[in-house]
Formats: C-alpha cells, sequence, structure tokens
C-alpha cells in the first residue's frame, strides 16, 4: 500500500550531528564493484518517491515481509563507492512500516555536507543494512529489506515504539497503536556523500635523514618506526601520499584519520584507527602541531608531522586528510 506522508523525524539514533566533508573519488563504479541491481524479489516493484524527511512514499504491499537482507536500487549514483565499510558517509535513512503507510526518519540531512557520520554507527543499530550498503554509490538511493536479525535489540524496540506513538498522533490517539514486526519493515537510504577509509594520494619520495619510517596495511592503516636518534627539537613535517582533493584552510572544518606515537616511548598515544572511526571538528580542537601541518594540504594526502615537547621528547603523527569544508 502506499505510505502515508509524515513529517516526523524522531532522533532514535542518538547521533551527534558532525562536520563535514569532501573525498577523492573512488576508482570504481558501483557496476565495477560488484553491485547487484536487485538481491531481493519482494522489493522489486517497490516505487519510491518523495525525499527522506519531507514527503517521502513507498509503495509495497501491506504483507510485505522478509526474513533475509536485500535491497532494489532506484536510482544509481554515479560518485565515490562504498567498497569498505570502515568508510564514512553521508547516509540519509528512513525505515518505512508498509502495513501502516507510517515512514520514520532515521537521519534525513537533507544532503548537508556536515552531516557526515562513519558506517559503523548506522551498522551498530542495523547490521542487516551492510550487504545492501556494500558497492552503493555517492548519488544512490535504494530499498532494504534488513531480514530477521536486522537490527539490534535495543534499537528495534526503539523503533516499534516510536512507529506506535506515530501511528496513534496520526490516528488522533483514537486507535490502538499497532507495533511492527523488524522483519516486516523497509529502509529507505539515500546516498549523498562518501569519504574514503584512508588517505588514497600517490606515493612521495623523502629523503629526510633521521625522521621515522611509516608502513601501511591493506586497509591503510598505518604503523610506524621510531629511528634510534634523538628526536628533533622543532617540528618537521613531510607528505607521504599527495592527494588530489580541495585543500585545507586554516579556518576549516577537516575529518581525520591519525596514529600518534610517543617518540621515546615507541608507543601509540592515540589512534583514531583504534577508536573505530575518523574524527572531524575545527582544525583549532586538533593536537598541538596538526593545524600547522595540515593546512593547504590537500584531500587525500598522508602527512607525518613531528612536534617536539618540552621536556625534549615528541610526538610523532601520521594524518590522513580525509575531507574539508569550510567552517560554518
Amino acid at each position: 500500500m502506499p505510505v502515508r506522508k509524515t513529517t516526523a523525524v524522531v532522533s532514535v539514533l542518538g547521533l551527534g550531528a558532525l562536520a563535514l566533508v569532501g573525498c577523492s573519488a573512488a576508482p570504481q563504479t558501483a557496476e565495477s564493484c560488484g553491485r547487484v541491481a536487485v538481491t531481493d524479489d519482494a522489493l522489486a516493484g517497490a516505487e519510491v518517491s518523495g525525499e527522506i524527511g519531507a514527503d517521502l512514499a513507498v509503495d509495497l504491499p501491506a504483507s510485505f515481509r522478509s526474513a533475509h537482507p536485500g535491497h532494489a536500487d532506484v536510482t544509481t549514483g554515479d560518485g565515490a563507492v562504498i567498497d569498505s565499510m570502515g568508510q564514512s558517509v553521508v547516509l540519509d535513512v528512513a525505515l518505512v512500516d508498509p502495513a501502516t503507510g507510517v515512514s520514520l526518519p532515521v537521519n534525513a540531512s537533507g544532503g548537508d555536507e556536515a552531516q557526515v557520520f562513519p558506517l559503523s554507527a548506522f551498522l551498530d543499530l542495523m547490521p542487516g543494512l551492510e550487504s545492501s550498503l556494500e558497492c552503493a554509490s555517492e548519488g544512490s538511493t535504494f530499498v532494504a529489506s534488513l531480514g530477521e536479525k536486522g537490527f539490534s535489540d535495543d534499537f528495534a524496540q526503539q523503533a516499534q515504539l516510536a512507529f506506535a506513538q506515530q501511528a496513534m498522533t496520526e490516528s488522533g490517539g483514537g486507535e490502538t497503536p499497532e507495533v511492527p514486526d523488524p522483519e516486516s519493515l523497509v529502509a529507505v537510504v539515500e546516498v549523498h556523500r562518501v569519504l574514503p577509509a584512508s588517505a588514497d594520494g600517490s606515493p612521495v619520495y623523502n629523503a629526510a635523514f633521521g625522521m621515522p619510517s611509516v608502513v601501511r596495511d591493506p586497509d591503510g592503516v598505518p604503523g610506524v618506526t621510531i629511528p634510534d636518534a634523538a628526536a628533533p627539537t622543532e617540528q618537521t613535517t613531510q607528505t607521504l601520499l599527495q592527494g588530489d582533493g580541495e585543500k585545507v584552510a586554516e579556518s576549516d572544518v577537516v575529518t581525520l584519520q591519525y596514529t600518534s606515537v610517543g617518540w621515546a616511548t615507541r608507543a601509540v598515544t592515540t589512534s583514531t584507527w583504534q577508536s573505530g572511526a575518523p574524527t572531524t571538528t575545527t582544525i583549532d580542537q586538533l593536537p598541538p602541531g596538526f593545524a600547522e601541518a595540515i593546512t593547504g594540504a590537500q584531500v587525500g594526502s598522508q602527512i607525518l608531522t613531528v612536534v617536539p615537547g618540552s621536556d625534549g621528547d615528541a610526538t610523532v603523527s601520521v594524518i590522513d586528510v580525509l575531507g574539508t569544508v569550510p567552517a560554518a
């Protein structure tokens, strides 16, 4: 049945707004990545119109159920591709209950580039969405079933309650609200922006003597080797990978992956790789020396910087510049 228009936007995710971004285009398309247009026959005939958070409407049978994750693409964009669940995105999601015609916006950015979240934030709540996100491209819209175990237990309860409250509101409180079966819910997803998981620039040769060396694993996670030498007495910075995206201005909001290591201890002190998500903030909120190191760097670059301390020690940081936008 057609889904009724609703203006309710519920903050069931509890996601705080992050700021953000721009990115270097992924070197593949959704098709070359292996995107399959339809993986759920029950969704193949679904018709989607409108936008999340505004006038979204979906045409599906009221009896729709799916025990397995699947998706059908509504539109296919030609932008960067999601090829790793370690990436960050500007992603809008609405849950739809075909039986009642209620839609529940979960995240409604309207394409605002300042609303950037790691994919892990969505998958913690809706793990059944992962297979539908694989190889989706920037600019795409798809409708997805999440399957029998598509939601975390807590989020499933929150969503059911929110649907019941919305149904009661639309009925004027005169009807007993229906609580949807999670297997009956579908997600409409709009992919507005896709960031790389790590720096994707071209290698740069550096011959500076006495600087740490950096290696990267297949996922781009850096490892740092400190030389048997005294730490520099002045901040020293090198570009390890040269990106070709926008240049970082000193007033920008940036999205970074970084690892910081103590020169004397050889131990990691801070790592967004270990915490599980890039950081997005204004440059003046970054650790000491970062502003000097990344201002003027292009998105897609990896920067190595050594910042001396007051005690003769130093901090070594490897910084992947994933995105930048002017501060509001």
